[in-house]
């Protein structure tokens, strides 16, 4: 069923006429600046071009977009709960034209311009909805994430892989979602689209999540649902983030948080489950963010990538039920640990010293098998049963009972990353950039496969005794483990130039879930644009072996409709 009287929807003719005749030139000039506003007339008028020569001109459309997102701070913590430093790109968007259909069949093309990439890259889909959609409900996360589980386990006997090598798992993952949130209120129907992307497949901007967000507003939008009152955007960010587990990837929520809650000139803390926004910085004038291409290749490690994910519910686990009763916490303070990131001084009424103590009660390495046996001798077998179910069973194809869990490493990084986070808002908004560039080479030593060893901890309880500022968690890297030695040459090869020409030049970081693909950073504009241009750029020819793609990012508008042209 389709709303009528629907305000997004207009003829193609309409939205033509309507672009043309500049009638969306200041909504342009909010969303991409007003230098820009030539320039994205032309690219929504290639994406409707591109729409009508595969689909035909008749009917009514609806045009979403979705911005590509970039990390400023917060790797790999979101699906901890963890906040993370977030900016939707201004200027690197995903478009997608559509029209409701009669049939209960999606069909979407795709036209990439992206620069290096060819723009039928990505084939033409079709999607049977009576073939995906669950007849149980999964609108809620658990049961999305049950259900992606059991669509992943199908596929890995099937195929041998639980991954999904097609761009088609991801609409389907926000289809399933959609059709279960509305349930009872609209039936899900079948829609045609064109898909036009300017954002970078390489990695770092998060390509796939603006794929996801413009498809499900898209769908929304050609059934008279407007994003933010007919779904909050808590409900659009977790839900959709989580409906990307359908395609066998086990990432968080922020960058679809990134897209959504982004704001013009912030970066901006975004918090999950709930999704909201936890504190905002501007982008200084005299920095960029810059985002470039390592030439790194992304090979995932999906055994690698299960076993770092898990880490952080089992770290939880066993703070909860293994460490703090040592501590002599009450249980009303101990089920205040829902996420490892509650595993924090405020939250436990602990000192920062006796936090240190507590991770330092964590293993180094153990397995399901060590752990279940240990809660049942510490009388939470039935504890640890109840977590495993929730979090573990049927989610995690390639780990076995026996398989090696880095838990302390892990966790202690995504306990001083969230603590970095909020180091970074605060730095940012002080001024003192020298130490919000800090954490950028911090951030990055972090995802290095280190321990985080007993001595270490021993002197940071002491130091945190004596009340040293620099005893914050948000210095001590941890240990996430997913780098690989060519992609942090890379960047190490950058920080090394900035940080010979002084600590506010600036610093860069991995991108994305790991291995490869982009870098970036913030980096003074004199390298960017000014007079260190040329030999900023020479550098990295040099070091590289290849010419840079970069692209300097400006914090933008967040996702969403576009109103119809009046008299549409």
């Amino acid at each position: 069923m389709v709303r009528s009287n629907n305000p997004y929807t207009a003829s193609i003719a309409q939205w033509q006429a309507a672009i043309e005749q500049g009638r969306f030139d200041c909504e342009f000039g909010r969303i991409y600046g007003r230098e820009q506003v030539a320039v994205w007339r032309i690219n929504y008028l290639e994406a409707l071009r591109h729409f009508a020569a595969r689909y035909g001109s008749e009917g009514r459309l609806v045009v979403a977009r979705c911005p590509g997102q970039m990390n400023v701070m917060g790797m790999h913590i979101d699906y901890g709960g963890m906040p993370s430093v977030r900016m939707a790109v201004r200027g690197a968007d995903t478009l997608v034209v559509a029209r409701a259909a009669a049939s209960r069949r999606v069909r979407l093309a795709s036209f990439l311009r992206s620069p290096g990439a060819a723009a039928d890259r990505f084939k033409p889909i079709e999607i049977d909805l009576e073939a995906i959609l669950p007849k149980a409900r999964v609108a809620e996360r658990q049961a999305l994430m049950d259900y992606a589980g059991q669509v992943c386990r199908q596929r890995l006997e099937r195929t041998g892989s639980a991954l999904a090598s097609g761009w088609s798992a991801l609409v389907e993952g926000q289809l399933v979602y959609l059709e279960s949130y509305f349930r009872g209120r609209v039936v899900l129907g079948g829609f045609d689209g064109l898909v036009w992307s300017s954002v970078s497949p390489s990695g770092g901007m998060s390509s796939s999540s603006a794929l996801v967000v413009a498809t499900a507003l898209a769908a929304m939008g050609v059934h008279g649902l407007v994003p933010r009152r007919d779904m909050s955007e808590a409900d659009l960010v977790d839900g959709l983030g989580t409906s990307e587990w359908m395609r066998g990837t086990r990432g968080g929520t922020a960058d679809h948080g990134g897209m959504i809650l982004g704001r013009a000139g912030k970066l901006v803390g975004v918090g999950v489950f709930p999704a909201r926004v936890q504190g905002e910085a501007a982008l200084p004038d005299e920095y960029a963010a810059l985002v470039l291409d390592s030439g790194v290749v992304r090979e995932y490690d999906e055994a690698v990538k299960e076993e770092t994910v898990i880490a952080y519910p089992l770290g939880a686990f066993i703070a909860r039920e293994l460490v703090l009763p040592q501590l002599g916490k009450s249980r009303a303070v101990r089920e205040r640990v829902l996420y490892l990131r509650d595993v924090v001084p405020k939250t436990l009424e602990l000192s920062l010293a006796e936090l240190y103590r507590v991770l330092g009660q964590l293993p180094q390495q153990t397995s399901l098998a060590e752990l279940a046996a240990e809660a049942q001798a510490a009388g939470v077998g039935a504890h640890f049963e109840a977590m495993y179910q929730r979090e573990v069973a049927g989610k995690f194809q390639l780990l076995s009972e026996d398989t090696p869990l880095f838990i302390r490493r892990r966790c202690v990084y995504g306990l001083a990353e969230q603590d970095r986070v909020a180091g970074m808002l605060a730095y940012l908004n002080a001024g003192d950039m020298a130490t919000a560039l800090e954490l950028i080479r911090i951030s990055h030593d972090g995802d290095l496969d280190r321990e985080v060893e007993d001595e270490v901890l021993a002197q940071l309880v002491e130091r945190a005794e004596r009340g040293e500022e620099r005893a914050q968690l948000r210095f001590l890297p941890g240990g996430y483990g997913r780098m690989t030695p060519a992609y942090d040459r890379t960047v190490r090869v950058v920080n090394r130039f900035l940080t010979a020409e002084g600590p506010t030049a600036g610093a860069v970081q991995r991108l994305g879930a790991g291995w490869g693909g982009n870098i970036g950073g913030l980096v003074h504009r004199t390298f960017v644009d000014g007079e260190r241009r040329d030999g900023f750029a020479e550098m990295l020819r040099t070091e590289l072996g290849h010419e840079p793609e970069l692209a300097v990012a400006v914090p933008g508008e967040g996702a969403g409709l576009l109103a119809a042209p009046q008299g549409g």
